[in-house]
């Protein structure tokens, strides 16, 4: 009889033993589903963020957009080659066209030359 109750004990030592085991195996399941469930959570309110951050980011381009002052009309500046065309009208030769726009003399010469060209009949 001592070797029955001995060896039932180890049954129900055992038995106790799977019984908690089973108990804690179905405890970490349940808290591997609701951390499955947080982690869902948190990459739909990732994406959400995400969408509102694409939403902000056109908006401030659009405010953006709207602050920028329009483009003026902006008065060209006079180029060294009209300036050059300028002066040889008023009958400057090329050196003084070269020297008063910026360009070289033989740019300043061609320029002349074109102008003259031109006002032969």
């Amino acid at each position: 009889m001592n070797a029955w109750f001995s060896s039932g004990w180890q049954w129900l030592t055992s038995l106790v033993l799977f019984a908690s085991c089973l108990g804690y195996m179905v405890v970490l399941l349940r808290r591997a589903a609701q951390d499955r469930q947080a982690a869902r959570q948190l990459l739909e309110r990732v994406e959400s963020l995400e969408d509102q951050l694409v939403a902000v980011r056109r908006e401030l381009a659009g405010i953006a957009d709207a602050a920028r002052p329009q483009a003026q009309p902006v008065e060209e500046a006079e180029t060294a080659y009209s300036q050059a065309i300028r002066l040889a009208r008023q009958g400057l030769d090329s050196s003084a066209v070269a020297a008063g726009c910026g360009i070289s003399r033989g740019e300043a010469e061609l320029i002349v030359a074109l102008y003259r060209a031109s006002q032969r009949p």
